[in-house]
């Protein structure tokens, strides 16, 4: 579960969020809010990796720091365009101690793309990356922004049947959340003060 609490951030002079109350207790939920509204930026500080804003945000998790337990893939964190997404994979291995994502992997069909450069990757690829590049760290929490944008039919499918069995909580942005209700996951506005 995650409460926050009297969340405040803004960019330059205009406040995405301003005294912004949510609790998301359900283990699997959707956010839903138009482009624009604050879904990433709240994806991004939940996970820990954007900082800069005051209010609360709580976790009923196992002790440690925040990265430790919440793992995020967004078309918002870019890897190093250099890199092959083996090396991407390697890096997160090897920072989070976490095993090698074989099934992964071989689940998302990613096998052939490892040795290609993350800039040379199509877009459904690039979410792949993302995909397994978060999945694979083990999280309690896991949030996907926007997972089946840009995905195949083969790949969303892929991603319904890991969901399924994915046993912590599982939060995501989508666009076309029919897919996600239909297996289980709750729709959760985006809504309180902005």
């Amino acid at each position: 579960m995650i409460e926050i609490q009297g969340l405040f951030k803004q960019y330059g002079k205009e406040p995405v969020f301003s005294n912004f109350n949510l609790s998301l207790s359900p283990r699997k939920v959707c956010i839903q809010a138009p482009n624009g509204r604050g879904k990433s930026t709240l994806f991004r500080l939940i996970a820990g990796v954007e900082e800069g804003f005051s209010g609360q945000i709580k976790f009923k998790v196992k002790s440690g720091d925040r990265r430790d337990n919440v793992a995020l893939a967004s078309d918002g964190l870019g890897f190093p365009p250099f890199l092959t997404a083996k090396q991407v994979l390697e890096l997160t291995q090897f920072n989070w101690q976490c095993n090698w994502p074989v099934e992964l992997i071989k689940l998302f069909n990613f096998a052939a793309f490892l040795e290609h450069k993350v800039s040379t990757l199509s877009s459904g690829n690039q979410k792949k990356l993302q995909l397994i590049n978060a999945m694979m760290r083990n999280t309690p929490i896991l949030i996907l922004d926007e997972p089946s944008a840009a995905l195949d039919a083969q790949g969303l499918l892929s991603l319904l049947d890991w969901c399924r069995e994915f046993k912590g909580q599982l939060i995501i942005s989508s666009h076309e959340p029919s897919p996600f209700i239909d297996i289980g996951f709750s729709l959760q506005p985006l809504d309180g003060e902005k």
